[in-house]
Order: C-alpha cells, then structure tokens, then sequence
C-alpha cells in the first residue's frame, strides 16, 4: 500500500512540473484516451491528442511563471484529485484535474482550467 502512496505522491508532482514548464507533450502522457476538460468558458470530451493540442495554444497565449498545490486529496487508492494555483505574467488561473487508477496506473480524466478573478 506504501508503493501505491508513493507513486501517487510522484505522479503528482511529476504533472505538477508538467503544467510548470508548459510541456503539453509530456503532460498529455498521463492523459486517459479521452479527457473531459473545461478550459476558460469551453469544454468538451477530448481525445488525448486534442487535449494535448488545445492546452499547448492555452499555454503559447498563457506561459507559467509560477505554479503551486493549492490542495490535494490523495488518500483513496484509486482516485486523486490535484487544484493548482497557476501564475501567468497577466492572470492567475485555477487548474484541477482527477486521476483514475486504472490498471496500476493513474490517469487524468478530467482536467480544468478556471480565471481567479
């Protein structure tokens, strides 16, 4: 049970560096095959690759300068859930995410961008 603990600890954070340094391409690799996501006002199902590709243009337009754990939930064996502080050079965004274990494996199903106002 300490190994699932931990490699949810990594996962985490390792996502967490992910949306720090704005790499879609290694962020979208714990992607589930679909991913429903809420960015700003719009939202949809997305498969992996649209995902990967909607966020790349939300981070061109949006690059972090700052990212921080506003609050995890991580003590169920089979679920996560991740709200980040994401700072930006113009705004702040609120980011939150879900993973689903799945085969020994954490995926994000559901991801969201919102604006702090």
């Amino acid at each position: 049970m300490m190994i699932t603990s931990v490699a949810a600890v990594d996962v985490i954070d390792d996502i967490t560096s992910c949306i720090k340094e704005a790499d879609t391409k290694e962020l979208s690799k714990f992607f589930s095959s679909t991913v429903s996501m809420t960015l700003l006002n719009d939202d949809g199902v997305y498969s992996r690759v649209q995902a990967e590709i909607i966020l790349r243009e939300f981070f061109n337009r949006n690059l972090p300068t700052g990212v921080s754990i506003a609050h995890r939930l991580d003590s169920n064996p089979n679920f996560r859930y991740v709200v980040l502080n994401l700072e930006t050079a113009s705004d702040t965004f609120r980011v939150s995410y879900k993973l689903t274990n799945s085969d020994n494996s954490f995926r994000i199903t559901e991801f969201r961008v919102e604006s702090i106002y």
